[in-house]
């Protein structure tokens, strides 16, 4: 009889990843999935990152369900992608050695590329800087051939301004001196660090639906009280800190400048109106990059949320990435 324990058991590796674009509703579909399928979740969004930054970024999650990696550090501090991947993987390992599925959930398209992207194995390779004073020394003629004799592959991918560029051949070579990397694509199943599965499902949707959805959720931030949030924020941190940055707060600095200076409130309202619409047009620019992004970027299903039936879609196909090593195995 067939056991869901059992079939996630048999596939160890596996990692489901839900993305799309701002207000998709990723998490919410992610928490139902996880609840379904023995999961855990792990965010891929660069806001999130930041402590107490709630209301600004949408940290509304379902009560008594974690979420692995948001809160990580203060608002005034900085947060490479690299420190990301290290942090994910770490912990997309540990949730598998509990026997449960790690669900990576988010609209950072960076952050989700780090995690499976062969490339970004590189990140933690250092500077050999004896190897580059000796070849910055050499012409790009000579550096051309030096690539070409130690990874003849990666010389013939690159485009004409890197072929061309000192500092670009120059890590190349480095990066394939100091570790061979072995492909983490094969076939038609992506494999990651640990060579775990990968199955992505990327939501989508018309921009105007999405923009409708974003201009609703700008509205109800406000409600619950966002301004109120931002000037707490500001008590201990600066508009130039990196968390600050983030649109749903930097947009409405002109109106947070008034708040004081200003004491016509029909002229602070216009001044209000005009900051919340500039927030509203931030999420909207956001909306379309990330669409971009993972139609351009992403091996995975896309699934339209103003399909009434997606939902009873996404579980068929969970399941079927689930089981199928466990039928492989049942057939052997």
């Amino acid at each position: 009889m067939f056991s869901l324990a059992l079939a996630i058991k048999l596939s160890i590796r596996k990692l489901l990843i839900i993305s799309g674009p701002t207000a998709s509703g990723k998490t919410a579909l992610a928490v139902k999935i996880a609840k379904k399928f023995n999961s855990e979740l792990i965010s891929a969004d660069s806001r999130q990152i930041y402590k107490y930054l709630d209301i600004g970024v949408g940290k509304d999650h379902p009560k008594g369900f974690p979420i692995h990696l948001i809160d990580l550090i203060e608002p005034n501090q900085k947060f490479s992608v690299s420190q990301f991947r290290k942090l994910a993987l770490e912990k997309i390992s540990e949730i598998q050695a509990k026997n449960k599925l790690p669900i990576l959930v988010g609209g950072s398209g960076f952050y989700i590329d780090a995690v499976i992207n062969p490339r970004y194995n590189t990140f933690f390779i250092k500077p050999n800087f004896v190897l580059r004073k000796i070849l910055f020394r050499l012409p790009v003629s000579l550096l051309q051939l030096f690539l070409k004799i130690v990874d003849k592959k990666t010389l013939l991918k690159l485009n004409n301004s890197d072929f061309n560029n000192p500092i670009r051949l120059v890590r190349k070579i480095e990066i394939k001196l100091s570790t061979p990397q072995a492909p983490l694509f094969q076939g038609g199943v992506s494999e990651g660090r640990g060579g775990f599965d990968v199955l992505h499902l990327s939501l989508t949707a018309p921009r105007q639906y999405l923009y409708d959805r974003i201009d609703a959720r700008v509205e109800s931030r406000l409600k619950q009280g966002h301004i109120k949030e931002l000037k707490s924020l500001l008590k201990k941190y600066k508009w130039s800190d990196p968390g600050l940055k983030i649109s749903a707060y930097i947009t409405l600095k002109l109106y947070i400048k008034h708040l004081v200076e200003t004491h016509d409130r029909a002229s602070l309202q216009k001044i209000k109106d005009k900051c919340l619409q500039k927030w509203k047009y931030a999420e909207h620019r956001d909306a379309r990059r990330q669409l971009t992004w993972f139609k351009k970027y992403t091996h995975g299903f896309f699934i339209d949320i103003t399909n009434p039936n997606y939902q009873k879609e996404v579980f068929k196909t969970v399941n079927k990435f689930l089981i199928k090593n466990y039928l492989r195995y049942n057939q052997s």
